[in-house]
């Protein structure tokens, strides 16, 4: 329970006794840096100099004794840079009596009479802070205060402001908040310094908080650090408002998701250079309770971390890379919660995400595609600890037998088939060290540039014949891709791309209307030809700034569901240009035709909303009590955390859902009126899952397709037509299981329809 202190009068006038003797403070600021540049102020007292002063870096304060009724003047010589330059004058009660600069007046400046006896104005600087304790809530005002000339950096700042301290609780960790005034629009600024009157700024904030009020979260802190808040109305707005400082050491004795804990050893984690730390991870399984205190039952051991991502990055719940360490520091490849033996993981963070399954969603849809999609777990993560909230544990993207499974590429491997795989290629932001140019611009935009990012091997590892053969590769792949023939199924793009994994990836970013799916965290991989050596797209990555309306792209910003996420080339000012490959794809009508059908067969299954919905509201069963605390944690509930959004932000998490499976529904209603191509295969009904009389599996089949068909279709016949409505086999029903052999098969979508009393029909994909 927080304590709140409602403070009636806002301006907080104390007198002392008489005193004879004080300090005057006199402080100086440099907004560059590198001090005033021949700028001086001289002090007299009485008359008679008592020093020449400037300020030093980006300022300090001095202090000189006066006795009341001495006269204090200012004179102010002039150097380089004046525009730099400003100070102000203080009394012994930290009361501002004059201020000036940039471009300060010269001469003499200011003249006043000391006064040692005036009154205090609580909170009107640093050195006059009104105490604030952790967990207690203060009703404040900055009406008819000054300024102490220390701005912050986050905002426009030129008005009165109201300063506070706090001491840093055990945990290190805090959260100031600002809320309920008539000051709707603050600023916040934390500061620290060996003294009240020698501070730098450590943080600041404008908006992050409910509307625009302001919400700041400080971690790994120093114990019993003081800090000071510097609070301020946005453009100099003055009124009322209501301040919390709280600690953010969430206690948590147990939880329906697995337990991660992280012990840093007293280090900072970071990025670009993982620390040795130790990790446990604690889970007593589905539909059970784990205890903080039950054994480290699925890992116990070292650890390398870092902080991950670009952006993400400075989120405040940060994202990590980690690897795990046998003792002496080497990879260690392990199970984690079920998922396949390896050292690579991530921890994903949800600072984005108020749903908790923007990621994890899509990454289990694309599986159910047949491809490799990468695994996840939620999971509760503590770091030395202090709860830093829910995660997704997972697979890290590399070229493994359990991941993209890929032939390993080695150094030496620069000739003949070995030469040819394996690959991963990225599309992010790039840099010309980790990367190379393709040769075509995209074939709407003329004059755009496209990069591939070195995944695997990567720019340290690439060896030159590789890096000459994989552009080699793309380049064919675009040329005949662009070429008058590319529909041509021998010599056009088909010879070089894999077609489902296109497919499924344009479906999956579509669905979502993902920002970034065409543009970057797109990943694409090459097997040896030996292996087949197609280029395929996907595994599937990013979807923070998906599944949702959001500005800065007309595509984006429509709420009624409509858009193409693969044209955002049309928009402007976009960081990292799209290949625009899905727009030549879409001018071959059998490539259209295919989408259409493989589309008509997942909204059946994979994409029907029942199924959608069956995975959302199994996840919110499954953090019904986490979320809870991620989100006292996290004040991202009804605010656009990350991305700009429009609309449809849910003040609850329930209500968060409720609207993600609105827009879900939007979203493939429009789909369904606006997919490509024709699938006209036959006008047979398919029926549900719940009474096919014919399964599959494999599906997608590579080779072997097996059939099991009820008894009573026995007698009657199977028929399988491909895309275009050929009929390219026929069988008697022998028997309740059929085997095809599919290796003839062209890739792509087929229809199998069984029975001639009895008419059932499946779809089914060959990869």
């Amino acid at each position: 329970m927080k304590k709140v202190v409602a403070i009636a009068a806002f301006s907080f006038l104390f007198s002392f006794g008489y005193a004879q003797s004080c300090n005057y403070h006199l402080s100086m600021f440099d907004s560059y840096g590198d001090g005033w540049n021949g700028g001086s102020l001289e002090v007299l007292v009485n008359d008679t100099s008592i020093g020449v002063y400037s300020a030093l870096n980006y300022g300090n304060s001095i202090s000189f004794s006066v006795d009341s009724g001495d006269t204090i003047k200012l004179i102010y010589s002039s150097g380089a840079y004046e525009n730099e330059n400003t100070y102000k004058l203080f009394d012994a009660s930290w009361n501002s009596l004059f201020q000036d600069g940039p471009n300060p007046a010269t001469g003499l400046v200011y003249t006043c009479i000391a006064n040692c006896n005036s009154a205090v104005l609580l909170g009107g600087h640093p050195c006059n802070a009104i105490p604030v304790a952790v967990g207690q809530c203060l009703f404040s005002s900055n009406v008819n205060f000054p300024q102490s000339g220390l701005g912050l950096n986050c905002t426009y700042n030129p008005g009165s402001e109201i300063w506070f301290s706090t001491i840093v609780p055990p945990s290190g960790n805090l959260t100031i908040e600002t809320d309920s005034g008539t000051i709707f629009d603050s600023s916040v600024g934390v500061w620290v310094g060996d003294s009240c009157d020698n501070l730098h700024i450590i943080a600041c904030d404008d908006d992050a908080g409910t509307g625009y009020y302001s919400y700041l979260i400080l971690e790994n802190l120093t114990p019993g650090q003081q800090l000071y808040i510097q609070v301020t109305g946005y453009g100099g707005a003055q009124g009322t408002f209501n301040i919390c400082v709280n600690d953010i050491n969430l206690l948590i004795q147990s939880s329906d998701l697995p337990l991660v804990l992280i012990n840093t050893n007293g280090q900072s984690i970071v990025a670009n250079n993982k620390i040795d730390c130790t990790m446990e991870i604690k889970y007593a399984g589905a539909g059970n309770i784990t205890y903080l205190t039950d054994s480290s039952n699925i890992y116990s051991g070292n650890i390398g971390i870092e902080v991950r991502g670009a952006t993400s990055s400075g989120y405040p719940q940060r994202p990590y890379n980690l690897e795990t360490r046998d003792s002496l520091g080497n990879n260690n490849d392990v199970s984690l919660l079920g998922m396949p033996a390896e050292n690579d993981w991530v921890l994903l963070s949800h600072y984005g995400d108020r749903s908790l399954l923007r990621n994890l969603l899509p990454y289990q849809l694309f599986g159910e595609m047949g491809n490799y999609s990468v695994k996840m777990r939620l999971c509760e993560v503590m770091v030395d600890s202090s709860y830093r909230g829910i995660y997704l544990l997972g697979e890290k993207i590399k070229r493994d037998n359990n991941r993209v499974n890929i032939a390993k590429l080695n150094p030496i491997d620069t000739i003949g088939d070995e030469l040819t795989g394996g690959y991963i290629l990225e599309q992010n932001i790039w840099d010309p060290s980790n990367s190379f140019q393709s040769n075509y611009s995209p074939i709407d935009h003329p004059g755009m540039d496209v990069h591939f990012l070195y995944n695997y091997p990567d720019a340290t590892a690439i060896m030159p014949q590789q890096k000459a053969y994989i552009a080699s590769y793309v380049d064919s792949l675009e040329t005949a891709l662009y070429s008058p023939n590319f529909t041509d199924t021998a010599t056009g793009y088909r010879h070089y791309m894999d077609v489902k994994s296109f497919i499924d990836y344009f479906l999956m970013n579509e669905v979502a209307r993902n920002a970034d799916g065409f543009k970057k965290s797109i990943y694409y991989h090459k097997d040896k030809d030996s292996n087949g050596g197609k280029f395929k797209a996907g595994p599937v990555w990013d979807f923070d700034w998906a599944w949702k309306n959001i500005y800065g792209c007309f595509i984006f910003e429509n709420l009624d569901g409509s858009g193409w996420a693969y044209q955002l080339n049309d928009c402007q000012g976009q960081d990292v240009n799209s290949t625009g490959w899905f727009v030549r794809l879409l001018q071959d009508s059998s490539f259209r035709d295919e989408l259409h059908c493989t589309y008509e067969s997942y909204r059946q299954t994979i994409l029907d909303t029942a199924h959608i919905f069956g995975i959302i509201d199994s996840v919110a069963l499954l953090v019904q009590n986490a979320q809870s605390r991620h989100f006292a944690l996290w004040h991202v509930l009804g605010e656009a955390s990350v991305a700009p959004e429009i609309n449809n932000i849910g003040v609850t998490y329930a209500g968060e859902l409720d609207s993600l499976k609105k827009w879900i529904v939007d979203r493939i209603d429009w789909l369904d009126a606006n997919m490509p191509g024709l699938c006209t295969t036959t006008a047979i009904n398919e029926i549900s899952a719940v009474s096919q009389l014919i399964k599959s599996y494999p599906n997608p089949t590579h080779d072997l397709l097996q059939l099991n068909i009820a008894d009573i279709l026995l007698g009657e016949t199977i028929e399988v037509y491909d895309y275009t409505g050929k009929l390219i086999c026929r069988r008697e029903i022998l028997s309740e299981k059929i085997t095809i052999n599919t290796n003839d098969w062209s890739a792509g979508v087929y229809l199998i329809k069984a029975g001639n009393k009895n008419q059932q029909s499946i779809r089914v994909v060959k990869e």
